[in-house]
């Protein structure tokens, strides 16, 4: 048989007593002069160049998101960077009211990729991740109160909430009034209709002024009206005083002016965006620095609450309200935003302590209106 090789040089080749044929099939001389074995061949059949195929794709895949991870990082450290100037410069301050989640999802989506490709990329990718997470979205952890007792004295619960004029049923505020029992409730654009079934009647003392509500299971000793309307140069502010088993206590209730305007036209491509960003964010430093040289002249505890339209990495906020505790930066967990629409989500209402601390606060659930409900426990120092 072996001395008939025409039979097989059409469909494969001779080499060394065993002829190869073009499938996966091998005959092989035997023992003897005319035993001839047939056996199915083991090897794979992906021949060496379509590994090599493999490999390269595989390679240049993991250098495509290893470049992808750097340039990442680079756009995280840089948006982390600008973020520090907001209110200062108009493009910083566009960026701390956008879509900073965007921000996150970017290395999100490269960290699955990283271990399937390439181990090195998370070199870039989970730095990436952690910054973007953090500083950049503003995630929140409270280090100082973890494993450390809750300071003693009688605790104050706060309540605050934009209602954004919003015409809806009272009942998912009034439940959440119900279940969490705060002792002050600070309300921003109430309807001058809006009724509740819970905090207007008994038990509550309460004030109504157009734009701004408070009730309080405590007397208001005093109240005063600083600034009528948010677009003022003092912005919608009133101001009370609480008579509480631990002494007066000095309420500002708060709502200083919206960035909408400009940042709607500036993603608009409009050419007096960024000029109305920036005649925003002077006026907002002005009301601020008015309800703060307000509020330094009380003795005692004071709390200021409300829509203050500003984010904690702002210039502004930086600058004007850092002798003050900042009731979810210090006691809060995760993101804290109060504000939130299809796109964005970002933290611009604040309960802010003087003369005390916050032991805990948190962002409540959707009563009606874009904004969310921002609840805080507070204790006052022995020595306010």
């Amino acid at each position: 048989m072996l001395g008939k090789e025409n039979r097989f040089k059409r469909d494969g080749e001779i080499a060394g007593g065993s002829i190869v044929l073009s499938g996966s099939w091998t005959l092989s001389s035997g023992t003897g002069p005319n035993h001839i074995a047939a056996e199915k061949s083991l090897r794979s059949p992906i021949t060496p160049h379509t590994n090599n195929s493999h490999r390269g794709w595989r390679h240049r895949a993991g250098l495509a998101v290893e470049a992808a991870g750097w340039l990442v990082l680079a756009v995280t450290l840089i948006s982390w960077v600008a973020l520090q100037t907001g209110d200062l410069w108009p493009p910083s301050t566009l960026l701390m009211f956008g879509p900073r989640w965007v921000l996150v999802l970017l290395p999100a989506l490269l960290l699955p990729a990283a271990v399937a490709f390439r181990a090195r990329a998370l070199w870039p990718v989970v730095p990436a991740l952690l910054v973007a997470v953090g500083p950049v979205a503003g995630c929140c952890v409270p280090w100082e109160q973890l494993g450390s007792q809750p300071p003693a004295g009688s605790r104050l619960r706060v309540l605050s909430c934009n209602m954004h004029f919003a015409k809806v049923d009272s009942g998912p505020l009034d439940n959440l009034v119900e279940g969490s029992r705060p002792d002050v409730i600070a309300i921003q654009e109430w309807r001058d209709s809006a009724r509740s079934e819970v905090f207007l009647g008994d038990g509550w003392h309460t004030h109504r002024a157009p734009g701004l509500f408070l009730a309080s299971r405590y007397p208001i000793c005093r109240s005063d009206r600083l600034g009528n309307s948010s677009t003022s140069e003092q912005g919608s502010v009133m101001r009370y005083e609480l008579d509480t088993p631990d002494g007066p206590v000095t309420v500002f209730n708060l709502h200083f002016a919206t960035p909408r305007k400009g940042l709607g036209s500036s993603v608009g491509f409009e050419q007096q965006g960024l000029s109305e960003i920036r005649a925003n964010s002077e006026l907002r430093k002005r009301q601020s620095e008015f309800v703060a040289a307000e509020a330094s002249r009380v003795t005692g505890p004071v709390l200021l609450v409300g829509d203050f339209n500003t984010p904690p990495e702002s210039v502004i906020f930086r600058r004007i309200w850092s002798g003050y505790a900042n009731a979810f930066s210090d006691a809060g967990w995760g993101w804290g935003y109060t504000f939130r629409s299809r796109r964005i989500a970002v933290r611009i209402d604040h309960i802010l302590v003087g003369g005390g601390k916050a032991t805990k606060c948190w962002v409540g659930p959707d009563v009606g209106s874009p904004h969310r409900p921002l609840l805080a426990d507070v204790v006052w120092r022995d020595d306010p």
